[in-house]
């Protein structure tokens, strides 16, 4: 999958948790892929996503953007949160497991 794809599907992710009863996001959202070591970084109204999100399935994914979604209205994991987090994306535990078999997998290399 290249980069062009990649975005897309973040986009389309985006979304797909923001399209519903009381949410919006208020501005503009950029998105881009980088050589970074984390999986994603805001600054800003900007998201960076790592080039291994590429290989992370859509549960997975879908966790990561609404964890960076979530930390554009709190930036610490508080209560507060993470109530956010299920808020965008309910099943985000499923997700977030995957994240963590992924980041494992990629730290025993």
């Amino acid at each position: 999958m290249d980069k062009e794809e990649t975005l897309k599907r973040i986009e389309r992710i985006i979304k797909e948790l923001v399209d519903g009863e009381n949410k919006e996001i208020v501005g503009s959202i950029v998105v881009d892929i980088l050589d970074i070591e984390d999986l994603a970084l805001l600054k800003g109204n900007r998201i960076y996503f790592s080039k291994k999100v590429e290989k992370l399935s859509d549960e997975a994914l879908k966790y990561i953007v609404a964890h960076e979604l979530a930390h554009l209205i709190v930036k610490r994991h508080t209560k507060k949160f993470w109530e956010i987090v299920r808020n965008l994306y309910p099943d985000y535990m499923k997700g977030k497991r995957e994240v963590e078999k992924f980041i494992t997998k990629i730290k025993s290399r």
